[in-house]
């Protein structure tokens, strides 16, 4: 959810604000955190249910590092 809400709504109402340089760095920032936090988290957790959740907040990194990537593979402009 978190993903459709930047692409659908974050990015394009602030398209500007998105992909300024210092937002950018900020959100490859926290990404490459909750990649490298969430990975770590979950490789201690007994319980299933907490693995699957913090491997989920790991791969929310990825899609956001993606989108942040400024590439046509990490983000398409949805076409009109």
């Amino acid at each position: 959810m978190g993903t459709y809400g930047f692409l659908r709504f974050a990015i394009p109402f602030f398209p500007a604000e998105a992909f300024a340089p210092l937002t950018s760095a900020v959100v490859v920032a926290l990404a490459v955190i909750g990649i490298v936090y969430g990975a770590l988290v979950a490789l201690v957790q007994p319980d299933v249910k907490k693995l699957v959740a913090y491997s989920s907040v790991s791969h929310m990194g990825f899609a956001m590092l993606g989108i942040w990537a400024m590439t046509v593979q990490g983000c398409r402009a949805p076409s009109s």
